[in-house]
């Protein structure tokens, strides 16, 4: 089975606890004003990649890690791949997942009647971004959307306390593209720009 993803980046720090390895997937159909992730809304982006040999991977590199973080693009939207790498991840490594979603839970229980994810997920970031409610916290983009604990897909605990990290995690790919990793506060990347440019860097977000 083949899923379509945007890049894989490790190590990240600020999309959930401790030392992780991070997955973009490709595509998203929910277009939330003011996504910092356009450029993953598309299909025709990414690569199709195989799951046996991804999982195969991140077991070998496992203990170097303390868990991989899924975002996009919309995960839920390649839903039978999500969880047969959900599935295989749990069987084959220790490493918890973390997977962020604009759908919130109950629609996703409602699409998803068989609630496999909640099996093999261990928590989720759930709800459109909202614009209008940022929050000026670095680990979800606004404050409408919640953070839930799955205990063995019987129940979803809402969680109060959450993740706190204010680094950012940096990658340049091959092609010199530079990733950054994280939700930034409000008005983070127009700042960040404007230093760039000022100091003769040519900067665009995507």
């Amino acid at each position: 089975m083949y899923w379509r993803l945007n890049r894989i980046q490790y190590p990240i720090y600020n999309l959930g606890l401790g030392k992780r390895l991070g997955i973009w997937v490709q595509g998203c159909s929910l277009k939330c004003e003011g996504c910092i992730s356009q450029s993953l809304w598309t299909t025709k982006n990414g690569k199709d990649i195989e799951i046996d040999l991804l999982v195969n991977q991140i077991a070998q590199l496992q203990e170097h890690f303390d868990g991989i973080t899924i975002t996009g693009g919309e995960p839920f939207e390649q839903y039978e791949a999500l969880v047969v790498f959900s599935a295989y991840i749990k069987q084959k490594t220790t490493l918890d997942i973390y997977v962020f979603s604009g759908y919130t839970l109950e629609e996703l229980q409602a699409k998803f009647p068989d609630r496999l994810f909640m099996k093999y997920m261990d928590y989720l970031m759930d709800g459109r971004y909202v614009k209008e409610l940022h929050d000026n916290n670095n680990f979800r983009g606004s404050t409408n959307q919640g953070f839930y604990k799955f205990d063995d897909g019987r129940a979803a605990q809402l969680k109060s306390d959450s993740f706190s990290n204010n680094k950012w995690s940096v990658a340049v790919s091959k092609n010199k593209q530079i990733f950054m990793a994280g939700i930034p506060k409000r008005d983070e990347l127009k700042m960040l720009t404007e230093d760039l440019n000022q100091a003769g860097i040519a900067i665009r977000f995507k």
